[in-house]
């Protein structure tokens, strides 16, 4: 048995429209408010172990030299 094709109504595909717009901005959100928390900890990380290595007397670490 082949069932036939109805169009849906205009207010069922708004109302879809609607609710995934508020799915994507939820999850663009969500997604800046993850990277910018991971960067302030890599920064703050980064900062404690440069901390450690000015104390124990061992400078900034040389730069890498080009390869000849």
């Amino acid at each position: 048995m082949v069932l036939p094709l109805v169009p849906s109504a205009p207010a069922t595909d708004a109302a879809f429209f609607a609710v995934f717009a508020l799915f994507v901005a939820a999850m663009v959100v969500l997604v800046v408010v993850v990277i910018v928390w991971a960067v302030r900890h890599d920064v703050a990380g980064w900062k404690v172990w440069r901390q450690r290595q000015e104390a124990a007397g061992q400078g900034p670490p040389p730069p890498p030299r080009a390869a000849p």
